[in-house]
Formats: C-alpha cells, sequence, structure tokens
C-alpha cells in the first residue's frame, strides 16, 4: 500500500513538472494595447497615418539602425514588454537619444510606415536605434544600416 501511494505521489509530481514546463515553453500572446483620444478606443496606426500625413518632420538625420526580437539574449528580464510598459508589436523603435512617445519614419527603408520610441536600448549604444521585428531570421539579415530617419 505504501509503495502503491509513492509510486501515485511520483506520477503526480511528475504530471505537475510535464505541464508547468509545458507553460513555460509557449510563447507568450502579444496583445496591442489600446490608446484612448478624447475618451475613445482607437487604432494607433491608422491615428498615426491620419495625423502625420502632411506634416512636416521636425529634422532629419542620419542614423545606425539595427533589429531586435524578443529573445532573452537581446533583451531585459522582459522581452515582450517595452520601457513604456507596453507589448512589443510591429512599429515600435527603441533608442535613447529620443523621448519616449517620438514618432519618426525611416523612407528609404521602410516608405511612409512610422514608428513610436517606446523602448531603450543598452546605454552604450547612445546614436543607434532599433527596431522590433517579430521574426529573428528577418532581424539578423536586416543587420545594420545606416539611414535616413525623419523625426517629428
Amino acid at each position: 500500500m505504501i509503495t502503491f501511494l509513492f509510486i501515485l505521489l511520483l506520477f503526480a509530481g511528475l504530471i505537475l513538472i510535464f505541464l508547468q514546463v509545458k507553460d513555460l515553453t509557449k510563447a507568450p500572446t502579444i496583445q496591442r494595447p489600446v490608446y484612448i483620444v478624447d475618451s475613445q478606443p482607437i487604432d494607433l496606426d491608422a491615428y498615426l497615418r491620419e495625423y502625420f500625413t502632411n506634416k512636416v518632420p521636425q529634422k532629419t538625420i542620419y542614423v545606425n539602425v539595427s533589429a531586435y526580437t524578443s529573445t532573452k539574449d537581446q533583451t531585459d528580464g522582459s522581452p515582450y514588454v517595452t520601457a513604456v510598459g507596453t507589448p512589443v508589436r510591429d512599429g515600435i523603435l527603441a533608442a535613447n537619444f529620443l523621448p519616449i512617445g517620438t514618432v519618426v519614419r525611416m523612407p528609404d527603408k521602410f516608405g511612409d510606415k512610422l514608428f513610436v520610441v517606446e523602448d531603450r536600448m543598452d546605454e552604450r549604444f547612445s546614436l543607434q536605434v532599433d527596431v522590433w521585428m517579430s521574426d529573428q531570421e528577418e532581424a539578423k539579415k536586416f543587420g545594420i544600416q545606416f539611414l535616413k530617419m525623419e523625426v517629428f
């Protein structure tokens, strides 16, 4: 009887360990944050496109642009969360020399696509920007590029 209980407890423990490990291997679901303007939820991409369509950039600079993904070796302890607490997603930019919330465009590489600074980089990369990408191979192919960046 004691042997049976021991085997039962051991089996139950192994099942619990398996379920915990299985949960750790799942990639978290990335939910897009809801932005509120005039007390109404908005689609941020549509809002940015509409607002910045006819805007003239405040300045144009040339910077080294690299790409990063949500892996622990490229981020801090929370790879799916930006420095401002929003989930990572397409259109996020990490930069230390621009204020959080700055909107930029890199027309030579990304056309009219707008990026918002919501993340930071390691302090040794003071004059570089990092574009978040969902695919690690795509980020590796991107490499480091010297691009024109329009700052709004």
